[in-house]
């Protein structure tokens, strides 16, 4: 009889040791609100955590850099309900309810290199540059 009474009285340690491990504080920081030019329906985040991809009302697609600042806008269609991205982040995935489609878009941002008093080769007004970073190699 004692032994039940010494394994009860383990138990009731036990329980009662870890159930302290599962209780956590949370901690609310810092936030900020981003207000939106039209009403959200779903969003998304680049693989790299560079972008956010918010679905909007009206077949728009809004694209939010890590500052929260608004880099582009695409137009979609209005159909579309559900936004995500691809596990390597080249591509938008769109799911249209209405043609009962996944639309794949392939996407990539153009940036522009400030190339001003580096040397060159070639007519400074050139359609085209390309830029070769050779020193880090």
């Amino acid at each position: 009889m004692r032994s039940v009474r010494d394994v009860c009285i383990l138990f009731l340690v036990l329980l009662f040791s870890f159930s302290t491990l599962a209780l956590a504080e949370v901690e609310k920081g810092a936030s900020k609100t981003l207000k939106l030019e039209a009403k959200p329906i779903d969003m998304t985040i680049s693989a790299d955590g560079k972008y956010t991809f918010i679905l909007a009302e009206g077949g728009k697609v809004l694209i939010l850099n890590s500052s929260g600042e608004l880099e582009d806008t695409l137009e979609v269609s209005d159909s579309v309900v559900s936004i995500g991205t691809s596990p390597s982040g080249d591509f938008l995935l769109l799911a249209d309810s209405k043609a009962n489609t996944l639309e794949v878009l392939k996407i990539s941002f153009i940036v522009d290199i400030d190339i001003s008093g580096l040397p060159f080769k070639g007519p400074a007004d050139a359609p085209v540059v390309l830029a070769v970073f050779s020193d880090y190699q």
